[in-house]
């Protein structure tokens, strides 16, 4: 946990067993999901102080898939029957804080608005897109094929406030304007948001 780089050799002194026993345990391990894979941990004040200019997504998302998962199932023990509203509101903060990063990057609407997809397919959304926005009104919607967040118990439908709060903040710094947000399932599975 603390190196995925750590060489078989010496887990397998640790661990009291062969190098080949640390082999075959980890592999299986990648084949059945428990590892699911490495990531890297980077310092983004040292990158950004070097002057090492880092992809928009990863200098205003500093959670892992696998960190942003455990806040999920964290949330969901919690929380319980609250869990939509707290996510609701959680979910706002982050795309109200995500929007006002990228719109002081670029001052410039209709590119802010492109980063959005960006960011939730990196955490776990398929085919995010912005469908029919009026740049001048903010009326729109967004359209994610698949969300997979695991649902802790709960209905998965809570992700659709989540989601729904991410939409609204962010949203609501690119337009500077109260947008309400209103989402449901399609059949195949998508989620659609509809904001005004």
């Amino acid at each position: 946990m603390r190196n995925a780089r750590t060489d078989f050799k010496d887990i397998a002194s640790v661990v009291g067993v062969s190098d080949r026993t640390v082999a075959r345990r980890i592999e299986r391990l990648e084949k059945c999901g428990v590892i699911r894979g490495y990531y890297v941990d980077l310092n983004h004040n040292l990158l950004l102080q070097s002057g090492i200019t880092l992809s928009e997504q990863d200098e205003y998302v500093r959670l892992s898939r696998a960190e942003w998962e455990e806040l999920w199932n964290a949330l969901g023990k919690v929380m319980g029957v609250g869990l939509s509203v707290l996510l609701f509101h959680a979910g706002k903060a982050v795309g109200l804080e995500l929007g006002s990063k990228v719109l002081r990057k670029s001052s410039d609407p209709s590119e802010a608005l492109k980063s959005l997809p960006v960011v939730l397919e990196a955490k776990g959304g398929r085919g995010c897109r912005f469908e029919q926005v009026d740049l001048n009104s903010y009326v729109g919607k967004l359209v994610v094929e698949d969300y997979s967040l695991p649902s802790a118990g709960k209905p998965v439908d809570i992700c659709l406030e989540w989601l729904r709060g991410i939409v609204s903040g962010y949203v609501e710094a690119i337009s500077g304007k109260v947008v309400e947000v209103k989402g449901y399932r399609q059949a195949n599975g998508s989620i659609e948001l509809s904001f005004n």
